[in-house]
């Protein structure tokens, strides 16, 4: 998959084969690339990650036709497009941002990042779709995107096999089913990963405009731009080449926008923190809402008030840690093996480790699951270890729980949930 926008400024140097120890397997062998392919040759493999997500979102139509036999007045399409922060997204669509930051009904469109609810406006203004219709649209164009980017950036570094299993685990994860919704984590993911591949292959501005996307579709897009900056920054100071330095000084431009028209909008250039008071108080609360989930959970069991979203919680955290510590082990594996070869970049290092602190960072125990997702270098990791036998099971599994998830999600419009799934 060559020339995005830019090409490297330097061709990478040819590495060696890695040597395998004795009783070591490698990670994939198909981690090399050739130079020249055909188009068909190149999209052959997106097939398959491809197929994955929409065999994903069949599964998720099942479990939407349960939700709708079992409360008929619900209508599924509007309410992916309208549920929770859809609602918030679609107003942004349609009505832009207030010039002032006030509680509009418990919450503010200033909390809000405006790249998602551009694209959704520029879709309804060309297929002549409603908003909410528009909004589900995108959603999956952007989850689709979002996989086959995801399998870019995992094959560019781990090979192939390992990169589709990687986006199986991601597309039934429980929490996908929000890239069914008017969300923005399809969009989101697709610029972090295409960053990431962006990277791996030094197409500089690539890199640097996929992180000024990411930097106007939601807060975590600064992890986006901390990738580019640990990787630009020492190439364009041992190299002494301008591309890496523009892609340094480009990739925070698309944050900035939205800090200086909040800046000129409403006098502060962190509206979309500042916002966060009207739900409920919300504010930094500095990793320690999983912990307390966990220690919720643990001590309160079966008779928690809030046992699933603490629990569910308590699980991104366990998760993430422990996908951490894989990714660590894949690493040291690699180098073991090959030399001084590291298999995850420093990149890769920045963005999930920046990721899992915003997600932690969440007020909400409920929105921490969905915003774990964000680091899906740990799917790269669960999949690595993950057994060949046992892959259908866990996958089956995974499934159904999304679909669970889906359902609650669907029917909270019909019948408010007591304690939301997602807020």
């Amino acid at each position: 998959m060559t020339g995005l926008i830019d090409a490297p400024s330097s061709p990478p140097p040819d590495a060696a084969p890695a040597r395998v120890a004795p009783g070591r397997i490698a990670l994939d062998a198909t981690a090399e690339h050739p130079t020249r392919t055909p188009l068909t040759a190149r999209v052959r493999p997106l097939l398959r990650p491809a197929a994955y997500f929409v065999l994903s979102r069949v599964a998720l139509l099942g479990a939407a036709l349960v939700a709708a036999a079992m409360f008929p007045r619900l209508r599924v399409v509007r309410t992916m497009g309208t549920v929770w922060d859809g609602t918030w997204y679609l107003k942004i669509a349609q009505h832009g941002y207030p010039d002032h930051l006030f509680n509009e009904g418990d919450g503010s469109r200033w909390g809000f990042f405006p790249g998602f609810p551009a694209a959704v406006r520029a879709l309804a203004e060309v297929t002549r779709l409603s908003l909410p219709d528009a909004a589900v649209v995108a959603a999956f164009a952007f989850g689709l995107t979002s996989a086959l980017a995801i399998w870019l950036a995992v094959r560019e570094v781990f090979g192939a096999r390992l990169a589709d299993r990687a986006v199986l685990l991601y597309v039934f994860c429980p929490t996908a089913y929000v890239l069914s919704l008017g969300y923005t984590e399809g969009l989101f993911l697709t610029a972090a990963a295409l960053c990431l591949f962006a990277l791996s292959r030094r197409y500089w501005m690539t890199a640097a405009l996929c992180a000024g996307v990411a930097g106007l579709t939601r807060n975590a897009g600064m992890v986006v731009i901390l990738a580019v900056l640990v990787t630009a920054v020492p190439a364009a100071w041992r190299g002494r080449e301008w591309r890496p330095a523009l892609a340094a000084l480009t990739a925070p431009l698309g944050l900035a926008a939205f800090m200086a028209y909040g800046w000129a909008r409403v006098g502060t250039p962190v509206a979309f923190l500042a916002a966060e008071r009207f739900w409920q108080g919300q504010h930094f609360v500095w990793f320690v809402v999983p912990i307390r989930a966990l220690i919720v959970t643990l001590r309160h069991g079966p008779r928690g008030v809030a046992l699933v979203n603490d629990a569910m919680a308590g699980a991104a955290l366990i998760l993430g840690l422990a996908g951490i510590w894989l990714l660590d082990r894949m690493s040291r594996r690699v180098r073991m093996v090959g030399g001084t070869t590291a298999a995850v970049p420093a990149s890769w290092w920045a963005y999930t480790a920046g990721a899992l602190l915003i997600a932690y960072s969440a007020y909400f125990t409920d929105s921490i699951p969905r915003y774990t997702m964000a680091a899906f270098p740990l799917f790269v990791a669960f999949a690595w270890k993950l057994p060949r036998s046992m892959e259908g099971a866990v996958v089956g599994v995974l499934a159904c729980l999304q679909g669970a998830l889906f359902v609650a999600v669907l029917t909270s419009a019909v019948h408010p949930l007591p304690i939301p799934f997602l807020p």
